[in-house]
């Protein structure tokens, strides 16, 4: 049974490159879906990029560019 989310979502489709989902699906189990695991590392991303505004910290790429 699906649990209720904290706060109202949002639908919004997201393309993953290629075998990304499969890697949330071995990092994380199957018992989570991948919508779940990608709103908890959007929200995480969010949260750490205020707390470095706030502090007026220069915001630092997180992650890497799949492009280089």
């Amino acid at each position: 049974m699906r649990r209720r989310e904290e706060k109202a979502i949002q639908k919004h489709t997201l393309n993953l490159f290629a075998g990304d989902y499969e890697r949330l699906q071995a990092l994380y189990g199957t018992r989570i879906g991948a919508a779940k695991i990608v709103r908890d590392l959007v929200r995480a991303h969010i949260k750490k990029v205020e707390e470095r505004a706030a502090q007026n910290l220069p915001a630092t790429m997180l992650i890497e560019d799949p492009t280089e």
